[in-house]
C-alpha cells in the first residue's frame, strides 16, 4: 500500500509542475511578444506621424507571426519534455516518462518522438498492474481528450486563416465560430497559441469584411440595377431612330447587290414608320429608276444568253455521254418530272377529303378479330373502334340470310380494320360489300354496290407489246464450195410481260374476280387497258401494274474486255564465209576471183529451196598457188531449217549486216548478220451495249474486205475466161447478249457470246492455171478469231473472268559447222544461232451493270427561299 502511494505521488508532482509551468512559459512568451510588439510600436510614436489604423492584411499578417512565434515556443517545450522524458524511460521510471511524453505530445501532436516514446512507455508498463481505473491512467486519458480538441480547434483557426488568404468571409466566420464556441464550453483547450482572446479578435475580424463584401455587394447589385435601368430607358428612346436606320442599312446592301426591288419595299417600311422622310423618299425614286434599267439590262443579256446556248447545245451534239443515262435536268424539273399517267390526273381530281380521311382511319386502326356475330353487330364494335359511321343497308338487313351475315372470324394477329372488312368479304362470297359514300363506310350487298362504277383507262403497251431480238451471226470464211451457215432461229416472243389475253386474265382472276359477272368490265384495245369497276378495283389493278412495271423497266449495260498481253524477244547472229566474185546483177561488182563449185553443189537451189551447199554456189574462200597447181574453194552459210520468229509477232529481218573482202594468195569474204528484236504491247478492247431485259441484242464494230476467193471458168469460141468471184471477209468486234435479271434485281443472268476477228494483212495469195490462158491468182485470207460462249451470273456492278488463253512459244535455233563450231571463239566464226521467245496472254472480262431509270432520275429542284 505505501508502495502504491509513493508511485501517485510521484506521477501528481510532475503533472502539477507541468501544469503550473506551462501556463507560466506560455504567459513570458505572450508578455515578451507583446513587449516587443509595443517597443516596436513606440518609434513611430515618437516620429510624430499621426497614427493609422491598421489595414485588413496587416492585422492577418500580424496575427499570423504571433501564432508562427507561439508555436515556435511549443515546439521548444515539446522537446525539452522529450528530453525529461528519455532521461525518466532510461532509468526505468516509466509512469513519469509516460506523463512527460503526453505532455509533450499535448504541446506538439507533430512530435514522432513524443509519440514513439508514449507507446513505449506504455508498452512498458504492461507488464505492472496498470488498470482503467488508476490515477495515472485517468490522466493521461484526460490529456489525450484535452490534446485532441486542441488539434481540431487549431484546425478549426487554421481553416479560418485560410479562408480569410482566400478572400471567402462567410467560411472563415464559420471556421472562427465554431473554434470560439469549443474554447467557450472547454476553457482547458487553450495554451500557448491558442485562446479565447485570440480566436474572438480574429471572428470580428471576419464579421467586419464579410459586412463589408455583403455592402460592396449591395452596392454594386444597386449601380446595375440603375445602370440597366437607364440602358432600358435609353433603348426605349432610341428604338425608332435604329429601326430606320437599320431600314437604311438593309436598303443600301441591296441596292449595292443589285436587288432593286427589294430595296424599294425595304424604302417602304421606312415611309410606313416615318412618311415625311424626304431622304427615303429620294432614295425610293432612285432604287426604282435603277430597277428598271436592270430589267431591260437583263432583257438584254437573257437574249445573248439565249443566242449562246443555241450554239453550245450544237456543239455539244459532238461530245459523247459521261454515263449510261443522262438527263436535261433543267427540262426535267421544269416539264418532264412534272407529267402524271392520265389514270392518275383523273383519280386526284376526283378525290374526296372525307372519303381519304375515313381509308386512312380504317388502315390506321388494328385490332385481334374474334367474331361469332352477325355483321350488324361486328360494325357497330368496328364503329367504336375507329371513330367512322358503319350505315347497313336494307337490303343486308332483310334480304341476305342470317347464316351469310354471320361472321366467324379468329386471329391471333392483329389487322387493320380495311384487312378485316376485305377478309369479310371474302367469307360472304362477294355477297357484303363495305362502300365508302357520302362520308360512311354502307354495308351494301353486291347490287347494291355494282352502282358506284367509275370508269377509267390505263396505258399497258410497255407490258403487252413483244421486245425485237436482234441476235448476231456468226464470224467465219466461208470455203470455196462450202455450205452457208445457217442462222439461228429463236423463239418467237408474244409480249414483253404478258399478252393481252394474259393480263386480262391475271386481273380478273385475281382482283374482285365475282364482281366481273355483276357489271364490271374490262377489255384492252390498241394497248389500252379500258376498265369499269369500283374505285377500289381501280386502285388493285393500278398497283398489279406498277409492279409488272418494275419488272420490265430495267436494262443491262453490258461491258465485255478483251485484253491482250504480248513479250516477244528475238536475236539472230551468225557468220558465213561466202560471195567471192561478181554474182550481182547491178550496182558495184563485187571483189574476188570469180570460181563457183562446179562439181560439188552445182545445183545450189534458191533462198526459198536451198541445196545441199545453200542458197548459192560461190566461194567464200580461195587459195590458188603460183603455178595453179593447187586450188581450194570452200564456202560456208548457216541456215535454219525452219524460219526463226513468227511473221505475226517478230521476224529476223533487219539488223546489221556487214560484208569483209581480203584479197591475197588467200581470197577471204566473211558476211556478218546480227539482230535483235524486242515487243511488249498490251492491247485492250472493250465493246459495251445497253440491253432491254430479258431480249438479245448484238453490237458490230467490223471492217469489211472484199478479196478473189474462186473463179468461175467461162468457155467461149474455145478461149477460157475467168470470172472472179467476189467474197467478203469481216473482221473486228462483236458482241451478242441475253441478260436476265433476277428478281431481287442485284443480279444478272447473261447468255454471252463476244467475238474478237483480226483479218491478216496483207492477204496471201496463190497462183494456178486454169488450163488455158494466162494464170489467175487467188487469195487465201486468215482470219484469227477469238470467242467465247457461255452463261454467267454477274453481281450488279461486278466483274467476272470468262476465259483466257496463254501462249508461250520458244525457239532455239544453231547452225554451224561441225568441231570448229563448239571451239570458243572460233565458234563465232563458223556458226550462227538464234532465239525467239514469245509470250502471249488473253483475258476476256464481262461487267454488268442494271440500269433502272428511275434511280438515275435527276433530284428535285430545291424551293428558293424569295
Amino acid at each position: 500500500m505505501t508502495r502504491f502511494w509513493k508511485h501517485l505521488l510521484l506521477l501528481v508532482a510532475p503533472l502539477c509542475a507541468a501544469a503550473c509551468g506551462s501556463p507560466e512559459v506560455s504567459g513570458d512568451a505572450e508578455l515578451g511578444s507583446g513587449a516587443g510588439e509595443g517597443a516596436a510600436a513606440r518609434p513611430a510614436g515618437e516620429d510624430g506621424a499621426p497614427a493609422q489604423e491598421p489595414t485588413q492584411e496587416g492585422v492577418v499578417e500580424a496575427a499570423r507571426q504571433q501564432i508562427e512565434v507561439r508555436e515556435q515556443k511549443r515546439q521548444v517545450m515539446a522537446r525539452e519534455f522529450v528530453d525529461q522524458a528519455n532521461d525518466a524511460f532510461e532509468r526505468g521510471d516509466y509512469h513519469t516518462a509516460a506523463l512527460l511524453y503526453a505532455d509533450a505530445f499535448q504541446l506538439d501532436p507533430g512530435s514522432r518522438d513524443a509519440r514513439d516514446g508514449l507507446r513505449r512507455s506504455e508498452a512498458a508498463l504492461g507488464g505492472e498492474g496498470w488498470s482503467v481505473d488508476s490515477a495515472e491512467d485517468q490522466v493521461l486519458q484526460q490529456q489525450m481528450r484535452l490534446s485532441r480538441e486542441r488539434i481540431r480547434v487549431e484546425g478549426l483557426v487554421n481553416e479560418g486563416d485560410r479562408a480569410m488568404a482566400a478572400g471567402d468571409f462567410g467560411r472563415a466566420v464559420d471556421s472562427y465560430k465554431a473554434a470560439e464556441l469549443a474554447l467557450r464550453v472547454s476553457p482547458n483547450v487553450s495554451g500557448a497559441g491558442l485562446d479565447l482572446e485570440l480566436v474572438s479578435s480574429k471572428l470580428n475580424q471576419a464579421l467586419e469584411a464579410l459586412t463589408s463584401e455583403e455592402a460592396a455587394v449591395r452596392a454594386a447589385e444597386t449601380a446595375a440595377a440603375e445602370a440597366e435601368a437607364k440602358a432600358a430607358e435609353e433603348a426605349r428612346s432610341t428604338y425608332f431612330q435604329q429601326r430606320i436606320a437599320i431600314l437604311f442599312e438593309q436598303a443600301d446592301g441591296q441596292f449595292h447587290a443589285g436587288f432593286y426591288e427589294k430595296a424599294v419595299a425595304t424604302l417602304d417600311q421606312i415611309l410606313e414608320l416615318d412618311p415625311r422622310n424626304e431622304e427615303a423618299l429620294e432614295l425610293r425614286a432612285i432604287a426604282n429608276e435603277a430597277w428598271h434599267e436592270k430589267m431591260e439590262r437583263d432583257t438584254q443579256g437573257e437574249f445573248r444568253e439565249q443566242w449562246k446556248r443555241t450554239f453550245e447545245e450544237l456543239r455539244q451534239l459532238a461530245v459523247p455521254p459521261k454515263s449510261a443515262i443522262e438527263y436535261d435536268v433543267k427540262r426535267w424539273q421544269e416539264e418532264i418530272d412534272l407529267r402524271r399517267p392520265l389514270d392518275e390526273i383523273s383519280e386526284v381530281s376526283s378525290v374526296d377529303p372525307a372519303e381519304q380521311a375515313i381509308r386512312q382511319a380504317l388502315d390506321s386502326t388494328r385490332i385481334e378479330p374474334r367474331f361469332d356475330n352477325p355483321i350488324e353487330e361486328i360494325v357497330e364494335n368496328l364503329a367504336a373502334y375507329t371513330g367512322v359511321n358503319f350505315v347497313v343497308s336494307r337490303a343486308v338487313r332483310e334480304d341476305l340470310d342470317e347464316d351469310v351475315k354471320t361472321i366467324r372470324l379468329t386471329s391471333q394477329r392483329p389487322l387493320s380494320v380495311s384487312q378485316l372488312l376485305g377478309t369479310i368479304e371474302d367469307l360472304t362470297s362477294g355477297q357484303v360489300k363495305f362502300v365508302i359514300r357520302n362520308g360512311v363506310v354502307n354495308v351494301v350487298t353486291a347490287a347494291e354496290a355494282s352502282g358506284d362504277q367509275v370508269l377509267r383507262q390505263y396505258e399497258v403497251r410497255d407490258l403487252v407489246r413483244k421486245v425485237q431480238d436482234f441476235p448476231s451471226t456468226e464470224v467465219n470464211l466461208s470455203p470455196s464450195g462450202g455450205i452457208d451457215e445457217i442462222q439461228e432461229e429463236l423463239p418467237e416472243k408474244e409480249a414483253t410481260i404478258l399478252t393481252e389475253d394474259q393480263l386480262q386474265e391475271t386481273i380478273q382472276e385475281n382482283i374482285a374476280p365475282e364482281s366481273w359477272d355483276q357489271g364490271n368490265t374490262i377489255a384492252i384495245e390498241n394497248g389500252t387497258l379500258i376498265v369499269f369497276a369500283p374505285p377500289g378495283v381501280h386502285e388493285q389493278i393500278r398497283n398489279l401494274l406498277n409492279d409488272l412495271r418494275r419488272a420490265s423497266n430495267i436494262m443491262i449495260e453490258v461491258r465485255v474486255r478483251f485484253l491482250k498481253v504480248e513479250d516477244d524477244f528475238l536475236q539472230d547472229v551468225g557468220v558465213d564465209f561466202r560471195g567471192l566474185g561478181d554474182d550481182s546483177t547491178g550496182g558495184v561488182a563485187g571483189k574476188g576471183t570469180d570460181n563457183v563449185f562446179d562439181d560439188f553443189g552445182a545445183d545450189p537451189g534458191s533462198p526459198g529451196a536451198p541445196g545441199t551447199i545453200g542458197t548459192g554456189n560461190d566461194a567464200g574462200m580461195y587459195f590458188r598457188e603460183a603455178s595453179d597447181d593447187v586450188n581450194i574453194l570452200s564456202r560456208t552459210e548457216n541456215l535454219y531449217d525452219a524460219g526463226l520468229g513468227d511473221d505475226s509477232v517478230l521476224t529476223n529481218s533487219g539488223g546489221l549486216a556487214l560484208q569483209w573482202v581480203y584479197l591475197d594468195d588467200t581470197q577471204l569474204e566473211l558476211i556478218l548478220r546480227a539482230v535483235e528484236k524486242s515487243k511488249r504491247s498490251e492491247i485492250v478492247t472493250e465493246p459495251k451495249l445497253m440491253v432491254f431485259n430479258t431480249s438479245r441484242a448484238n453490237l458490230t464494230v467490223a471492217n469489211q474486205v472484199s478479196y478473189v476467193g474462186d473463179f468461175d471458168v467461162e468457155i467461149a469460141q474455145a478461149a477460157a475466161i475467168a470470172d472472179p468471184i467476189v467474197r467478203v471477209a469481216k473482221d473486228g468486234v462483236f458482241l451478242d447478249v441475253r441478260p436476265v435479271v433476277t428478281a431481287d434485281r442485284r443480279f444478272a443472268y447473261i447468255d454471252v457470246r463476244p467475238t474478237v476477228a483480226t483479218l491478216r494483212r496483207p492477204i496471201p495469195t496463190f497462183q494456178t492455171s486454169l488450163g488455158t490462158g494466162s494464170p489467175v491468182t487467188l487469195q487465201l485470207p486468215e482470219l484469227e478469231i477469238q470467242k467465247i460462249r457461255t452463261r454467267i451470273l454477274v453481281p450488279d456492278g461486278g466483274t467476272l473472268l470468262l476465259g483466257g488463253l496463254n501462249v508461250v512459244d520458244q525457239q532455239d535455233l544453231e547452225s554451224g559447222v561441225p568441231f570448229l563450231g563448239q571451239v570458243p571463239i572460233v565458234s563465232f566464226f563458223f556458226s550462227r544461232k538464234g532465239t525467239f521467245e514469245s509470250y502471249r496472254k488473253l483475258i476476256i472480262l464481262l461487267s454488268a451493270r442494271v440500269i433502272i431509270p428511275d434511280e438515275f432520275e435527276p433530284a428535285a429542284a430545291p424551293e428558293t427561299p424569295f
